[in-house]
């Protein structure tokens, strides 16, 4: 099972009917705590509720012939401004996209500082094929078609529609996991679309950590550009798959990009799904103090 891949829950749980009567107690008293247990987790866990102005339009691509669903989340102030909005770009976007626009909404507040547009690019095709940047099957490398559809397509209707930034410096990838093995992609493959980076897990391992060797090819070509770049992982990852190559990312771009503003984060005790949202959080965090 790779790191992109979701375990299935085979636990067994008992019958009712099949629990001793003698045993009854326990069961009363387990379930009492169970009870206390979920209470007490639903009163901590955070609710992400949909942002309040949000548009939803489709989009079938010419340049791979999928069709991806799109939201865009609007700032507060969003319908009395006439200027340009910088855009977040969120991949996963089915599963990321509250989370992200609520983010954005709490920093900019917490800096006094202009909201961004968040745009939640949905699956037209499997991500697997979309976010892999090589073929190494046939359900993979998809990765140069879906950058030209964000380039050529979605980023244009973005700044017609929706007054969104022309320059790169304006727009932001996130992604997790393949998502952060597309954001990896894009700076090396088009540096010119984004210009602000948010790598959260992403799985650099694939095909050999070709994503690296890409790096080193395009060096430098790339190394006086002005741009952001946030690596996030959790510390629970598995080190020869996840970390070691996450770690060989950052030192070349650290090591090699004079113009370049760049941070990591590990998150203590949490593995590949555990750390997205905290990373998610201070990545964020991240470009919002050096937009």
């Amino acid at each position: 099972m790779t790191y992109d891949q979701a375990a299935t829950d085979n636990t067994f749980v008992p019958s009712r009917d099949n629990i001793p009567l003698g045993k009854k107690n326990m069961k009363v008293t387990t379930s009492i705590l169970v009870l206390f247990a979920s209470l007490f987790l639903a009163a901590c866990q955070e609710e992400v509720a949909e942002p309040n102005s949000v548009a939803q339009f489709s989009i079938t691509s010419g340049v791979n012939g999928a069709t991806y669903d799109i939201k865009v989340a609007q700032p507060m102030d969003y319908g009395s401004t006439t200027g340009q909005c910088a855009v977040v770009y969120v991949l996963d976007g089915e599963e990321n996209f509250n989370f992200v626009a609520a983010e954005c909404q709490k920093l900019s507040a917490r800096y006094s500082t202009e909201n961004v547009l968040v745009v939640s690019i949905g699956h037209g095709r499997s991500r697997d094929l979309d976010y892999t940047p090589t073929k190494t099957s046939s359900s993979m490398g998809g990765a140069p078609e879906f950058l030209r559809f964000i380039r050529e397509e979605l980023i244009p209707k973005m700044e017609v529609d929706f007054r969104a930034d022309t320059s790169r410096s304006g727009r932001v990838i996130l992604g997790h996991s393949f998502g952060g093995l597309f954001g990896a992609y894009a700076f090396v493959a088009d540096n010119n679309v984004f210009g602000n980076y948010l790598l959260l897990s992403p799985s650099l391992w694939f095909d050999n950590e070709v994503t690296l060797r890409m790096e080193l090819a395009e060096r430098n070509v790339l190394k006086n550009n002005q741009q952001l770049v946030f690596m996030g992982l959790g510390n629970k990852e598995n080190f020869g798959k996840m970390q070691a190559p996450f770690e060989a990312f950052f030192r070349a771009l650290n090591n090699n990009y004079p113009s370049l503003r760049i941070a990591k984060n590990l998150e203590e005790d949490l593995g590949h799904m555990g750390s997205k949202n905290p990373n998610i959080r201070k990545g964020l965090d991240f470009y919002f103090q050096n937009r």
